[in-house]
């Protein structure tokens, strides 16, 4: 095997992408869409000692007030964030801040869920 090829192949990285409302982040590129997908709060779950098989995984991150003021705007009905995803993580329990900025989240998801996602 070359030297670049292994390269890409330890190297499973991630894309980051802007959507204008939490439906439109959820509609996948791809076209078998996502097979796993994280929500992230301080008022979400801890995290699990597992999580299941996947090809395309999406991690979804809050603004300020959180997933929940954001689908107050969203053209969806739904009220619970828990209900859009396969589950909703509590990263960074005992946060000891009111909000975590987005790219320092970025970074606790990856060292946290490393272990389970390269399964």
């Amino acid at each position: 095997m070359s030297t670049e090829k292994a390269r890409r192949h330890r190297y499973w990285g991630y894309t980051t992408r802007i959507a204008e409302s939490v439906t439109a982040a959820l509609q996948a590129p791809y076209e078998e869409g996502y097979d796993l997908i994280l929500g992230t709060s301080d008022r979400g779950d801890p995290v699990p000692s597992s999580l299941p098989a996947f090809h395309h995984a999406l991690i979804v991150f809050g603004g300020l007030a959180g997933l929940e003021d954001i689908l107050d705007s969203d053209e969806s009905s739904l009220k619970d964030p828990r209900q859009l995803f396969h589950h909703y993580l509590n990263l960074c329990p005992s946060q000891g801040t009111r909000t975590i900025r987005t790219e320092e989240a970025v970074l606790i998801a990856l060292a946290t869920l490393s272990p389970l996602l390269g399964r």
